[in-house]
């Protein structure tokens, strides 16, 4: 009760801002939904966002998933991707086999993500048998995910691999379910080391039971859940810090195909989302809290959709989104490679020439903008002076290419003998040579394999 009243006051005295990195995101049903749901993740100064989203073994489509990717990029959203199988007419998921895992392995690793960090869930609540091929199996769960998890490493460091959230309002009743501590327990039974492989705790911190528990609940069955589990886990021997990500959660509101009078009204559970993320803010260990489900305006998920049934958000969420947020400040691999580059035939000693580098954008960041600035530094023997090359306002997207203006000139040097190159940070030297011994006159070093590229690109 005192918890409750020192929450209201704080509420009422203080400006509600989400101070810390922009922890703020949305659980989309498809891909679709990106460009509706961006203004909203990112939201009254927030930027990179997060969204968790599906991806089923069946849908394993590169361009639509690439495209999904770029949109990411552009629109400053962090992606978690939830691996899936094949649902069932029954309503189940299939279990998971051992020989699709390369193939989803070399999939995954074939996109070019827009983070460094590649976040991923490996399946889901598996302590449903609905969600394990019908029945509730943890060693086959231990073994297939640990064999997934160490492919997805071997194939690229950067895979961020979140623990398979569970359900944890769910009971003892095999075969069908299992509750959360019993679950636990198995897993590091059959594995002691299974969370040293894992990099964060995807947690369904769900106000249980019935969904229609309140802001100020704690515990197991609360939306600080993953409270339980993290001090669950140190009891069972896990020291890990783990970094929390809350996958789920939400209330349910009576709006729907059919008004259900069990679950709040919208206004309410609009007034718990802002005092539940006020809470989850003030705990650093918290970098993602994406409410289920952003747009499922049909059963069975109609009471948990943002989106109403013409597609437009619950007026009364609009205070949610008004939060004030600060910005992620997510890494970004910059990568590079020179396709071409154009000097004068030829170059005359102590006269400044302009020369032309083509780039390709081969990384994950855009250049340009208000996006990513860099400046390559020259590197060249010291006779030689030249400028650095910078990227300007155009925006260049991975994939992209873009032309760069520079000035050089060759100068007397006490400091070099031998031969001469230009270049720039992390680029290949291109050489110089005069066109006769102690000659001021130079000629730029084209290689055989290069003229030959060069007389094939005339036809």
């Amino acid at each position: 009760m005192f918890f409750a009243l020192l929450l209201t006051v704080f509420l009422f005295f203080s400006s509600p801002i989400l101070s810390s990195a922009n922890q703020f995101g949305l659980h989309l049903t498809q891909t679709s939904d990106l460009n509706s749901a961006t203004s909203l993740i990112n939201s009254n100064g927030g930027d990179w966002g997060w969204i968790t989203i599906v991806i089923r073994n069946d849908q394993l489509d590169y361009n639509n998933w690439q495209k999904f990717f770029d949109q990411c990029r552009q629109f400053h959203l962090i992606p978690i991707l939830r691996l899936a199988t094949n649902i069932n007419p029954d309503g189940t998921w299939d279990r998971p086999q051992e020989k699709d895992i390369d193939s989803i392995v070399a999939f995954l690793n074939s996109l070019n993500w827009p983070t460094q960090k590649r976040h991923l869930i490996l399946y889901n609540e598996i302590n449903h048998a609905s969600e394990w091929g019908g029945e509730v199996d943890i060693k086959s769960f231990v073994e297939i995910t640990g064999s997934a998890i160490k492919k997805l490493k071997q194939a690229n460091p950067d895979f961020y691999i979140l623990s398979t959230p569970l359900d944890l309002a769910s009971p003892d009743s095999l075969p069908n379910h299992l509750s959360a501590p019993a679950t636990y327990r198995q897993i590091l039974e059959l594995d002691p080391s299974f969370f040293d492989q894992i990099d964060g705790l995807a947690s369904h911190s769900y106000p249980n039971h019935g969904f229609i528990g309140l802001p100020t609940d704690t515990g197991q069955h609360s939306i600080l859940g993953y409270q339980w589990e993290l001090n669950f886990l140190k009891s069972l021997g896990v020291n890990k810090r783990l970094p929390v990500f809350i996958t789920e959660t939400g209330w349910p509101h009576r709006q729907g195909q059919q008004n259900d009078n069990k679950f709040y009204t919208t206004e309410t559970t609009a007034k718990f989302f802002q005092e539940a993320l006020l809470l989850w803010n003030q705990d650093p260990i918290i970098l993602a809290v994406t409410p289920f489900i952003y747009n499922y305006s049909d059963p069975p998920f109609d009471h948990f959709s943002w989106l109403d049934p013409e597609q437009k958000l619950y007026p009364e969420y609009q205070t949610i989104i008004d939060l004030p947020k600060t910005p992620n400040h997510p890494k970004q691999i910059t990568r590079f490679q020179a396709e071409k580059i154009k000097l004068p035939f030829i170059i005359f000693s102590q006269h400044q020439y302009l020369g032309k580098i083509i780039l390709k954008n081969t990384g994950q960041s855009i250049w340009g903008g208000g996006e990513t600035f860099f400046c390559l530094k020259p590197q060249t023997t010291a006779n030689i002076k030249l400028d650095q090359i910078c990227t300007n306002n155009q925006l260049i997207f991975p994939g992209q290419s873009q032309t760069f203006d520079f000035n050089f000139e060759i100068v007397p040097s006490s400091d070099h003998s031998g031969k001469s190159f230009l270049s720039w940070q992390n680029l290949p030297p291109f050489s110089i040579t005069p066109i006769a011994d102690n000659s001021s006159i130079y000629r730029p070093k084209i290689s055989f394999f290069q003229k030959i590229k060069t007389f094939f690109a005339r036809f």
